[in-house]
C-alpha cells in the first residue's frame, strides 16, 4: 500500500501524452471504453467509468467493469458510487479499488 499517493490524473485528451516527464509521479488515466484502456497501458493505473448510473449517464456495470480489468492491471472504478452498496459489489468485482465524490461527501 502506497504512504502517500502522488499522482496526476489525465483526461482522454491525454491519452498519447509523453508520461517520461512524470517518472516520478503515479499517472493515472481516464478511460470510458475499452479500446481507451488498450491505449493506456503505459499508465499506472486506469479510472473506468460510470460503473453505476452517474447524474444521467447509464452506467455500464460489474460485468464490463471486470472486463475492463482484463485489459489493464490497475483498475479504479468510478461513477455512481454513492453507498456500501456499490461499495460491496466493487469490493466482489476484479477493480483494484475505486474513487467517488458523493459516497464520501452526501
Amino acid at each position: 500500500m502506497l504512504k502517500y499517493f502522488d499522482g496526476i490524473h489525465f483526461p482522454g485528451a491525454y491519452l498519447n501524452i509523453d508520461l517520461k516527464k512524470f517518472k516520478d509521479k503515479i499517472t493515472i488515466f481516464s478511460a470510458h471504453s475499452f479500446e481507451e484502456i488498450k491505449k493506456a497501458q503505459n499508465f499506472d493505473f486506469v479510472t473506468f467509468s460510470p460503473v453505476f448510473d452517474s447524474k444521467g449517464r447509464k452506467g455500464l456495470g460489474i460485468k464490463k467493469l471486470n472486463e475492463a480489468c482484463k485489459l489493464h492491471p490497475n483498475i479504479i472504478a468510478l461513477g455512481g458510487i454513492i453507498s456500501d452498496k456499490e461499495i460491496e459489489k466493487i469490493r466482489n468485482s476484479n477493480a483494484a479499488g475505486f474513487a467517488s465524490i458523493r459516497y464520501f461527501y452526501q
